[in-house]
């Protein structure tokens, strides 16, 4: 905390004036990220706040600078690392953060300060659907049980300083512009509805919202393009357990059974969206409290010295208590690189984790077919946790095709009749040749985004552009089966 010069008290975090005789704190002045300053300030509380009423009586204090910083420092190596290097540039400019957020800092060597984030850079996920932001989840919670615009403020925080990243240099290359236009995707996305809402009872405490009701979850379920038998067997499951709360309301035994999951297939699959129905349709069914998904993999479990790995795992479960903790590619854990690995490590924490959070917690692992069960087969506490499959099929290449239709639906794009036919005899021909790396919707994502590159390409020059011309997709912006196999 910085300490007032004129009357001895310590003022508060980040503080720009003394609160007890307001001289104003000159420790944070002459720096070109000094706006990013009252900003921080404005949101440590209510991040605080929140984290103070979801964590346990025993955690250590909530620590709203600690997660800001970790989010600036995945936004900075997200942009810095966008054309595969970190400048030194990009790196005194990130260096800032560190000063700003610790005034007593020594200066520090730009270049060695970018080796360091050269190194970091694979260790930290980029803020995206799968890794979202920290501070948005507390923020949105305390937004919408006070009707403030947090969050609002923490998006224009992060794009800002974004574009600062991005500049440090004296020009935006292409791959950050692409990188900044995705990050500014998934900030300004609407909020997530997957995750636990939250909001304040009368009492002022926070508390979580009804569950999605479980008919409109199962509705949604079977929504879905294609899965049919993962469609089976999550009936089959939700069937099972309502039959055991029956079975407990009349006072009959119910036989203790593994709620945790194993999901195999090839990417693309629709593993992800299952895990995310499945989190709320438990919470609908009081299996869980929450009923929210925390996605990681090995890099977010697996630490790289001895004594962090337990720690770092430890952090992620208890963040996904109460909901379905999702690990992608989990048979990375047991993958043996040579020399000192941790991923063991991981996964005897995990376990531990598992049995003592039993009652509100269930973990989804997933990844290739032949992989998984290999990975199960190899560890006898895996084995007796996981013994429940769900098998993700590839997607045909006519329902490939009306995946390609949702996105188009969703743009505000049209198929002609001959650009479907084009298009169902490129998805036949990539299936037919496909391997266990076959991209499934992310191939059908990558194609439309390419066909409507092409059309953006094909209609540019054209002297009369309607709505008709701007929306609808033609056979010759069908990318050829060469380009889409590199996809």
């Amino acid at each position: 905390m910085p300490v007032c010069d004129n009357c001895g008290q310590h003022a508060p975090k980040l503080a720009r004036f003394c609160t007890s005789c307001g001289t104003p704190l000159e420790v944070h002045s002459g720096t070109e990220l000094e706006w990013l300053l009252p900003m921080i300030a404005d949101l440590i509380e209510p991040i605080d706040l929140v984290k103070s009423s979801i964590e346990e009586p025993d955690d250590e204090s909530p620590d709203g600078v600690t997660d800001i910083r970790l989010d600036l420092t995945r936004v900075a190596i997200q942009i810095a690392n966008s054309d595969g290097f970190i400048s030194s540039d990009e790196a005194a400019v990130f260096g800032e953060i560190a000063r700003l957020l610790n005034p007593t800092m020594a200066t520090f060597d730009a270049e060695a300060f970018a080796y360091f984030l050269r190194d970091l850079a694979p260790q930290l996920n980029p803020l995206s659907e799968t890794y979202p932001s920290f501070i948005m989840t507390y923020l949105e919670a305390f937004d919408r049980g006070h009707g403030t615009n947090y969050t609002e403020k923490a998006r224009a925080m992060l794009f800002r300083f974004a574009n600062c990243i991005a500049k440090a240099d004296g020009t935006i290359s292409p791959p950050e512009q692409k990188a900044l236009a995705e990050l500014k995707r998934v900030l300004f996305q609407s909020s997530n509805s997957d995750s636990a809402e939250i909001r304040n009872n009368p009492e002022g405490t926070l508390v979580a919202e009804a569950a999605t009701p479980l008919d409109v979850l199962l509705s949604q379920l079977n929504s879905l393009v294609g899965l049919e038998s993962v469609k089976r067997d999550v009936t089959q499951l939700v069937n099972f357990l309502k039959v055991q709360q029956l079975r407990q309301a009349q006072g009959m035994s119910a036989p203790p059974v593994s709620r945790h999951l194993v999901f195999y297939g090839n990417p693309g699959t629709g593993k992800t969206t299952i895990a995310r129905l499945l989190a709320q349709i438990y919470r609908a069914l009081g299996v869980l409290s929450k009923g929210h998904l925390v996605e990681t993999d090995r890099a977010g479990l697996v630490a790289g010295y001895v004594g962090q790995t337990a720690l770092k795992t430890k952090e992620v479960v208890k963040s996904a208590t109460g909901g379905v903790l999702f690990i992608d590619e989990a048979y990375a854990l047991a993958a043996s690189g040579g020399g000192q690995d941790f991923g063991q490590e991981a996964i005897e924490t995990l376990l531990k984790l598992m049995e003592d959070n039993r009652g509100d917690l269930i973990v989804v692992v997933a990844g290739y077919t032949g992989r998984m069960k290999d990975f199960i087969g190899a560890n006898p506490g895996l084995k007796s946790r996981f013994n429940r499959f769900l098998s993700f099929a590839d997607y045909s290449p006519s329902q490939l095709v009306e995946i390609f239709r949702l996105f188009c639906k969703q743009a505000s794009f049209t198929l002609t009749e001959l650009s479907e036919q084009e298009l169902h005899s490129l998805f036949t021909a990539l299936f037919e040749r496909r391997d266990e790396s076959f991209g499934n919707a992310r191939l059908a994502r990558n194609v439309f985004e390419q066909a409507i590159n092409n059309q953006a390409s094909r209609i540019v020059l054209m002297t009369e552009i309607d709505e008709a011309v701007l929306s609808s997709i033609e056979p010759a912006d069908i990318p050829p089966v060469l380009d889409a196999a590199d996809m």
